[in-house]
């Protein structure tokens, strides 16, 4: 293999599972369900961030669709710090292009591990944990 035809091949992998990254950071100190699924392509760290903010993992498909996936990526960027009980400003930080990505690493690997999480319900709420998943001694 030529070494661009590797770079073009090897380039998009490992950005997405950097990218996965952090949203399975953020599921796993949030305690849904099945974090893992961040490293699904295209949707899944949607749909794990979908469901720590305890929403149907569904409505990801809206970013799928070209005019709506703006007000979606804008909605979520609200939602998120809000209902991880965070203060706001971090919707700054994801807002602002390149600031976003370091933003998004530093606000998964400063979550309180113990995943205190917001209020439940909302738009779309479908997210249910199974009995006793996650409960201490």
């Amino acid at each position: 293999m030529t070494p661009s035809l590797t770079l073009l091949l090897f380039f998009p992998i490992a950005v997405w599972i950097v990218g996965s990254i952090p949203a399975y950071v953020v599921g796993s100190r949030l305690g849904v369900v099945h974090p893992g699924e961040a490293f699904i392509p295209v949707v899944g760290p949607y749909i794990v961030l979908l469901h720590s903010v305890k929403r149907s993992g569904w409505l990801c498909i809206l970013g799928l669709i070209p005019l709506l996936s703006f007000v979606f990526y804008l909605w979520l960027i609200l939602v998120i710090p809000t209902e991880h009980r965070r203060t706001a400003w971090w919707t700054l930080a994801f807002l602002i292009p390149g600031v976003n990505v370091v933003a998004y690493f530093a606000y998964a690997f400063t979550l309180d591990p113990y995943g205190v999480s917001g209020p439940s319900g909302g738009l779309g709420s479908t997210y249910h944990v199974p009995p006793g998943y996650g409960q201490r001694p």
